[in-house]
């Protein structure tokens, strides 16, 4: 289980690495860097990758907390 969620968490970063690069090389890729980088703002494949890095790491930090006993919802069934 461990090993699966390294891997998904390695791909994951490999592809917002790849994503960044890719737009790094296109004309005005360091001015965009900057700007992501100041305010939050990226192309569309660079925030799909970053959504799929966050949605990786919550998985294997909810499958932890459930492994260990803790329940991963509130009371009622909401998160809390």
């Amino acid at each position: 289980m461990a090993s699966e969620q390294a891997e998904s968490l390695r791909k994951a970063i490999e592809s917002l690495i790849n994503a960044k690069l890719r737009d790094l090389v296109r004309p005005g890729g360091v001015d965009r860097l900057v700007a992501n980088r100041m305010t939050g703002v990226a192309a569309y494949e660079i925030r799909d990758a970053s959504k799929k890095l966050e949605k990786v790491i919550a998985d294997a930090f909810e499958s932890q907390a459930v492994a260990a006993g803790a329940p991963a919802e509130g009371e009622y069934g909401f998160h809390n």
